[in-house]
């Protein structure tokens, strides 16, 4: 049996021999997804922005919604990812509390906050210090000890100051990576490569695709946005599905895809 054919036919509009795009609500279309089936979430959800008109929205968070989507999308999300398999959710500080207290109560076990630089300085919003790292919640699905093992990847090598450790083997250096991402930054500055606000730098995603799956295991991303999860996808060989609402960014992942650009 093709492994598509265990997800849902319905919604999809666009597929490669290695993936799936559907268009829609990802709260509706992830009820259709099988229990388990799912080997790695790489996401990036909205916040500040109401996820179905991708207005952007001010004021308190209290009086609005903007969130209130997150309680079913991690319930879901704990449903369709393989037990002791790991996820990586970027989000804004302000409402880390919202999505760490969500994946908890879905029976996720919180590994650590990611720190990875932005490709610009000074690019921090209103803000009164400005950002110039971004944050991604980095867990493992199920709250024992024993979470995937991440692969040996050509992508990251140990340090010459790990290797020279002699308290340490060297095949642990995987196991001691810091949690501050020097080696990459999160998001692109390339205006002509730039397709969304938020877009996402493909080599950073890269790292997370080789590190926490294998070829021809399924990713998931649920809010493609410009499609760089997938992208990282299909240059590392994994199975992809990527859910989107807005059939603008539908089609300009749909072009990225065809046309391999990064």
């Amino acid at each position: 049996m093709n492994w598509k054919d265990k997800f849902p036919k319905e919604n999809r509009y666009f597929e490669t021999e290695n993936g799936i795009l559907y268009k829609g609500d990802c709260l509706e279309i992830m009820k259709e997804f099988p229990k388990e089936s799912v080997d790695l979430v790489v996401t990036d959800p909205p916040y500040w922005i109401n996820y179905k008109s991708f207005r952007t929205k001010r004021g308190n968070i209290e009086n609005d919604d903007n969130l209130s989507w997150s309680k079913n999308f991690t319930k879901l999300i704990a449903k369709i990812l393989k037990k002791c398999h790991h996820l990586y959710c970027f989000f804004d500080p302000e409402f880390s509390s919202e999505f760490v207290l969500n994946f908890r109560n879905n029976n996720f076990k919180i590994r650590n906050f990611l720190t990875i630089p932005r490709a610009m300085k000074g690019n921090g919003g209103n803000r009164i210090f400005q950002q110039q790292n971004e944050f991604c919640l980095f867990a493992t699905y199920g709250k024992k000890n024993e979470g995937k093992k991440f692969n040996q990847t050509k992508i990251l090598k140990p340090s010459k100051t790990y290797l020279k450790d002699k308290r340490y083997n060297a095949k642990e250096w995987l196991y001691r990576l810091p949690d501050y991402w020097y080696w990459t930054t999160a998001s692109v500055h390339n205006s002509k490569n730039k397709y969304h606000p938020t877009q996402k730098n493909v080599k950073c995603l890269e790292y997370m695709v080789e590190l926490s799956s294998n070829k021809n295991q399924i990713v998931l991303d649920p809010f493609i946005w410009s499609w760089t999860t997938l992208i990282a996808c299909e240059k590392l060989n994994r199975k992809w599905i990527g859910i989107e609402l807005n059939e603008e960014y539908c089609e300009i992942a749909k072009q990225r895809i065809l046309n391999f650009n990064t």
